[in-house]
């Protein structure tokens, strides 16, 4: 489908959404002043769309607190695929997708949010060390609701700063008495993948009047795809030193690719519940959930070779406009290919969480309650990359061109390998006679390669990137008249640049929590209008063991005669190298493998070193694929050879069979410990007086943080890992005083005015503690062939201070039926304390020791004074609410609501504005329009969010996600009392992510796209 034809199809679908709410809300707007009885309604159950309704307004309406709901429409049946999907239909939430399934979740704006599993903190996969929740590993399946508080209840254990999310599980006391069992299986297909994926869940429930077990499961397999365009590694020249009269983006290169990410997921609820009597309820339950992530991409990358030097020299704009301060912002580019070459990587990540909570509840129809919890959760996730590179190029000598043959007075001496290696080619592969003292001998890397930088045109000034240029004819071993399209499409012009397996982590958290709380009840009113008061205490310990690390393999440890420069032998492992590629020589300073040859000038013997790779073809070692769809995101780049993903599921196995070894080497700047421990109490009153009622509570936190970071060293020879200098050991401690009000006001039985204030406290990510130190690096392409200095980057600093905020509350809520309601809510975030994105400079030496020049340091900073605003607006209707016989218009509902959330931070873009905080949307309004009779319903949803910001540049260029909007749709059809057969479709418009760079009003540059397929379920769910 076109560009234009999902706008159209988006448009389509978003105006027939919007007729659908119109409708209802005219029908409503006669209703909204009939008076509703409001007496308590005895139990009835009603599932599908409207008993979600049902619940959610409900909660909504009796909690002292701002808070919303999402409830399930059935027992294992949250409204939307995923829960992030389901919480992005909330007032106030903005979601973040990977790979088209919801992942992230952020409140008002900020991902400073506490997630909790019933009612206490919850160790997930995707939130071991992070604040921001990650729900990608929790089966929405298993959920029984989900709450969302955006003011702050002092009963609950932690709260976010911009909220909190509590996941609710179902319990054994919740069912009939009686055998209870519910399942559910689906097949699931993406419009592009086209892979059979699977979902398959269920509950068992059993009990009496004294006991009760359950045991819930979900097991899935699927197949996500994506595609993505667009630029990689950005920087402006002149931060390089490029001295260009206008400065210009020019990125490192740039990439097309498509992405399937196949994520397997099961996930364990079991849950036992015991009445001991005389008021005494014990309930013991776990929560296992699995998550095996493979993220497989293929794709062809276009770059300058990670040089430093050639930023802004191999990119020229052709077509641009002035973007401000001597700055372009550029429409197209010449592009001076120096390196062009097929790329396949495969990031695959293993993670388990186990949560157990024993949980005691006394409470025997009298004045006082008590509750006493102990939890205990530990988890792990390893996440591993692999990755090859097939390049198109002979690498031979030419001005301009990245090459191998670098020795400028004999330049047939390129790629140097040891006599075994070279027994395996014909003489007519060897570049010269020079026989090193070994045998060694110089090999034509990869004869069939193209010979000449390709000239490629990039134009980005439409809706997706068009290039050109790849049917030029250029030079090299195919033969006169070849273009580079030939080149792409011959499977023997390809030679492995490089294996690799880069940016793995390991990460290990545990969290022990114990916690009691108390509750008195008056008959009477303390004081004349305390009706309740509850106290507790807490004390909880979470730690985090982060390992970062590259795998590393030795090479030419027993080759016969293999020397090292000074003439002595080579270690007997080899040297330990990152990269396993062929432009790496074994040469550098910290160990050496190779033989002496023949000076070119003066015939005395001088060391040459081994290069690191053989030259190997695609098909050495692995499958190979033709690629000739990357989507519709992108267009003009011809088919290619590239290497499967699925050869680097597993990466270590994969490095060991071919190098002999797989090498962990830890990245010191991005491995630490980190501890927090909590101890709080709480005091809350409930009050009531008049119409006015509420409570007020103060939580007290002391703080104890433990943080042991790994100082860095020199960067280690062939690779871009530094050596580990030892530990450093910080500890601290702070106290935070905590309080909070919420009051509600009943103007009548179904008008309700809020107000809520608090004081929140959230420690921050925990990398953001214990990051350290981190130097980045980069081939000069110089004759001396060093490692440089690009960068540097540290990741933590354990004496920043936590995010701390003073919140404020209004709402005026008006319920008008079990499952309708309008809602108005003004907000105010003043945030004292936070932490962002901050760069410095700093000098570190070269491979070789000279310290030559002054680089970049990105770092995080504290910073203050932020703000966020707002106002939501929501309206929850169903027709049959407040027009009961109104035969099959009383079958529809209407679900929306509209958010204005502005913010702003310390940073300056550009321009010398205020940056808002990241990854904030100013609007976001979601419309769901639904249907429900005794057999069908159907639900149609559309979320839509306006521009937020993603990073920003180091030359201050924010670079901004433009607005998007989802489409989802469910049907489902009751075939029988207990079985119903349905229909899911998500992203249904197959919507597309754009990224671009903004410099001021009105002057923005493309930078890539993320495009999403579509996909659809068909499954039977039955309940007996």
């Amino acid at each position: 489908m076109s560009q234009e034809a999902r706008k159209t199809a988006l448009a389509r679908g978003l105006t027939l959404a919007l007729v659908a709410g119109a409708s209802q809300l005219a029908l409503a707007s006669g209703a909204f002043a009939q008076e509703v009885n409001d007496t308590q309604i005895e139990e009835v159950v009603v599932t599908g769309v409207r008993g979600s309704q049902i619940k959610s307004v409900d909660v909504k309406r009796r909690e002292a607190a701002i808070v919303d709901a999402i409830s399930s429409e059935d027992i294992g049946k949250l409204p939307d695929v995923t829960i992030a999907d389901s919480l992005q239909r909330i007032s106030g939430i903005q979601i973040q997708r990977d790979a088209g399934e919801g992942k992230t979740v952020n409140i008002r704006g900020l991902r400073q949010v506490i997630t909790l599993l019933n009612g206490e903190q919850y160790l997930s996969a995707g939130n071991m060390g992070e604040a921001q929740p990650n729900l990608l590993d929790v089966p929405s399946q298993l959920m029984n609701q989900v709450l969302v508080y955006k003011s702050t209840d002092p009963r609950n254990a932690l709260s976010g700063i911009s909220g909190t999310i509590d996941l609710r599980t179902r319990r054994p006391f919740q069912f009939g008495e009686g055998l209870t069992f519910t399942g559910a299986a689906e097949a699931q297909r993406g419009e592009r993948t086209k892979k059979d994926d699977y979902l398959v869940n269920g509950v068992v429930n059993w009990r009496n009047d004294r006991v009760g077990v359950m045991v819930g499961a979900a097991l899935s397999d699927s197949n996500l795809g994506n595609n993505y365009s667009g630029a990689v590694s950005l920087s402006g020249n002149n931060d390089w030193g490029g001295g260009f009269p206008s400065n210009f983006i020019s990125p490192h290169g740039y990439e097309s690719f498509n992405r399937v990410v196949e994520r397997k997921r099961l996930g364990l609820n079991a849950a036992v519940e015991f009445d001991l009597g005389e008021g005494f309820t014990l309930i013991a339950e776990g929560f296992y959930a699995k998550l095996d992530e493979y993220n497989r991409a293929i794709g062809i990358n276009i770059s300058n070779r990670w040089d430093g030097g050639a930023f802004g020299a191999w990119t020229k704009p052709t077509a641009s406009t002035s973007a401000g301060k001597n700055w372009l912002a550029v429409d197209e580019y010449d592009i001076d290919a120096w390196w062009v070459n097929s790329f396949s990587v495969n990031r695959t990540t293993k993670s388990k969480t186990k949560n157990f909570n024993l949980e005691l509840n006394y409470d025997n129809g009298g004045p006082f309650t008590f509750e006493a919890r102990a939890i205990r959760a530990d988890g792990d996730r390893l996440s591993m990359n692999g990755q090859a590179q097939g390049d198109l190029s002979n690498w031979r000598y030419a001005p301009g061109r990245f090459n191998l043959f670098r020795d400028a007075a004999d330049r047939t001496r390129g790629t140097f390998y040891p006599k075994a290696i070279c027994d395996k080619f014909t003489a007519a592969r060897r570049t010269n006679a020079i026989t090193g003292s070994a045998g060694g001998c110089y090999l034509d890397p990869n004869p069939l390669g193209y010979g000449q930088n390709p000239q490629l045109h990039y134009n980005i000034s439409g809706d997706h990137p068009v290039w050109s240029g790849f049917d030029r004819p250029i030079s090299g071993g195919l033969g006169a008249g070849k273009s580079l399209k030939d080149y792409m499409a011959n499977k023997d012009s390809y030679a492995i640049g490089a294996f690799s397996s880069e940016g793995n982590n390991e990460v290990e958290s545990d969290m022990n929590v114990f916690r009691a709380d108390g509750h008195y009840k008056f008959d009477d009113k303390l004081l004349g209008f305390i009706t309740k008061v509850d106290g507790g205490v807490r004390q909880s310990q979470r730690s985090v063991e982060v390992e970062q690390f590259h795998l590393f393999s030795g090479f030419y440890g027993n080759t016969p005669g293999a020397v090292q420069a000074n003439g002595s032998p080579v270690p007997a492992g080899g040297c330990e190298a990152q990269w396993k590629a062929i432009d790496v020589v074994m040469n550098q300073n910290q160990c050496q493998a190779g033989e002496f040859v023949p000076d070119p000038v003066t015939g005395l013997p001088v060391f040459q070193g081994y290069t690191i790779n053989a030259p190997t073809s695609l098909s050495t070692y692995n499958n190979v694929l033709w690629v000739d769809d990357l989507g519709g995101i992108t267009s003009g780049i011809p088919g290619f050879w590239a290497i499967d993903p699925r050869d680097f599921d597993d990466a270590k196995a994969f490095h060991e069979k071919v190098f002999g070894g797989a090498i962990r080497v830890q990245v010191p700047g991005q491995t630490f410990d980190v501890t927090l421990r909590e101890q709080s109490a709480y005091g809350a009153a409930n009050f009531e007086i008049g119409r006015l009622s509420g409570n007020v509570g103060l939580r007290v936190i002391e703080t104890e943080l433990t943080v042991k970071q790994n100082l860095t060293g020199d960067t280690r020879n062939y690779g871009d890992t530094n050596a580990d200098a030892g530990d450093q050991l910080t500890r601290r401690k702070y106290t935070d005083w905590l309080p909070s009000l919420n009051a509600t006001y009943d103007v009548t039985d179904n008008l309700k005015l809020r107000f809520a204030y608090s004081k929140t406290m959230q420690p921050l990510d925990l990398q953001r503690y214990g990051g350290g130190l981190k130097i980045n690096t980069s081939d000069c392409g110089c004759a001396q062939n060093i490692r440089y200095v690009t960068s540097a980057e540290s990741s933590g600093n354990p004496m920043l201070n936590p995010w701390r905020s003073n919140n404020f509350d209004g709402a005026v809520e008006y319920y008008f039926g079990r499952a309708s309601m309008i809602n108005v809510s003004a907000f105010l975030l003043k945030i004292n304390s936070f932490v962002t994105d901050g760069v410095t400079t700093g000098r570190f030496p070269d491979q070789d020791g000279v310290i030559r020049r002054t680089v970049n340091v990105t770092l995080p900073i504290q910073g203050d004074g932020g703000e966020v605003k707002g106002l939501e607006v929501g309206a929850k209707l169903a027709v049959s609410d407040f027009m009961p016989d109104a035969g099959f218009l009383s079958n529809f509902g209407v679900d929306t609501n509209y958010t204005y959330s502005p913010s702003k931070e310390s940073r300056l873009g550009f321009d010398g504005k205020e940056l808002p905080f990241t990854d904030n949307s100013k609007h976001q309004y979601n419309l769901i329009g639904w249907y429900q009779d005794d057999k069908l319903q159907v639900r149609v949803a559309y979320n839509y969010r306006t521009d937020r910001l993603a990073e920003v540049m180091s030359s201050a260029i924010p670079i901004y996600q433009k607005s998007t909007g989802y489409v989802d749709v469910n049907v489902s059809y009751n075939i029988r009392d207990n079985m119903t057969v349905y229909f899911n479709g998500s992203n249904v418009t197959g919507e597309i992510e754009d990224y671009y760079a903004r410099f001021g009003d009105g002057k923005t540059q493309y930078i890539k796209q993320n495009e999403f397929e579509p996909r659809y379920t068909v499954g039977l769910r039955a309940r007996w």
